[in-house]
């Protein structure tokens, strides 16, 4: 048996699991903020894919009013795209999309909860970080709260807007801000092609300002998961396949008493990554976005009930 064979077989049974769920799961352990969280930037780096794959940056607020969340996706065909909703305040107060880029589709949900959805075509690339940037901020009434979601165009080599949703806040205080049980994931809707190897790593940082952007460096998970390369990954497929994919991404940042990714276990207590400063370029580039917002300073109504129609993958 060669070296290389034997590396393979020996990473294999170190990421081994007992099953594969359809999705894997971050959960970030952040310190808490005595006004709350307004902004957030992440990076999420695809090394390997499938189709119908859904790689959330961020999920905010989840199973509360007004949670929502943000991040690209592989729905097969060589297509790939980014997506960014907002669940309903309540039955009654729905969000709005009120801004959008011209390539974003704008729409209401349903099936997994409802609210607005937004997506846009975009051709993200397999090994390259994709990164994005959410803010919060109040309308002029101060009974809505605007939401935007950036995301850096590798093409036209800016910050473009995705799209600003609007939603009511109907006395929900935690509807300002980016809180919860904060999570990323990696997950495959459609449960095909699950032997298929899907490995992403990702980052995360949350501020009240682009100037206080803080790493979160401490998380847990559930499937696959662990630290590589000094970031958080989420993996899905057959554990000899992504053993290659795994040691061929590795470098010197990993864990140095074994030589390998950290790997996670379900329900074990918290993995830590490096912390990775922000660069002052980039603080300055999305200071700049918030003096150059896109969200409608006008009064949002908060009783708009748009069109239901029916999504052909998650929100």
């Amino acid at each position: 048996m060669s070296t290389n064979l034997r590396l393979v077989m020996a990473f294999a049974a170190l990421v081994a699991s007992p099953a594969v769920a359809e999705a894997q799961h971050l959960i970030w352990k952040y310190p808490p903020s005595k006004t709350g969280y307004t902004c957030m930037y992440g990076q999420i780096k695809v090394i390997a894919t499938g189709k119908t794959i859904y790689y959330c940056g961020c999920n905010w607020w989840p199973g509360n009013p007004a949670g929502g969340y943000t991040g690209i996706q592989d729905p097969g065909g060589g297509r790939h795209n980014m997506i960014f909703s907002i669940w309903d305040t309540s039955k009654d107060l729905h969000p709005k999309t009120i801004a959008q880029e011209e390539r974003t589709k704008a729409n209401r949900f349903g099936g997994e909860g409802e609210g607005a959805h937004t997506h846009l075509d975009y051709n993200w690339q397999v090994g390259k970080a994709y990164q994005f940037y959410a803010v919060k901020r109040q309308d002029e009434s101060g009974a809505n709260t605007l939401c935007t979601v950036y995301f850096y165009d590798d093409d036209q080599k800016k910050w473009v807007s995705e799209a600003t949703i609007a939603s009511p806040n109907d006395g929900h205080e935690w509807v300002k801000t980016f809180g919860g049980m904060l999570n990323s994931f990696l997950e495959n809707w459609s449960g095909q092609e699950r032997e298929t190897p899907k490995l992403c790593l990702y980052r995360l940082w949350v501020g009240t300002k682009p100037s206080d952007l803080a790493e979160i460096n401490e998380a847990t998970g559930d499937g696959k998961w662990g630290v590589l390369n000094g970031a958080f990954y989420l993996a899905e497929g057959d554990d000899a396949a992504l053993a290659p994919i795994f040691m061929s991404t590795r470098n010197s940042s990993l864990d140095q008493r074994s030589g390998r990714p950290i790997v996670g276990v379900k329900g074990q207590s918290l993995l830590s990554a490096a912390a990775s400063p922000l660069s002052p370029r980039l603080i300055r580039e999305l200071e700049k976005l918030a003096k150059e917002a896109v969200a409608s300073e006008s009064t949002i109504p908060s009783r708009s009930v748009p069109e239901v129609h029916a999504s052909t993958a998650p929100a």
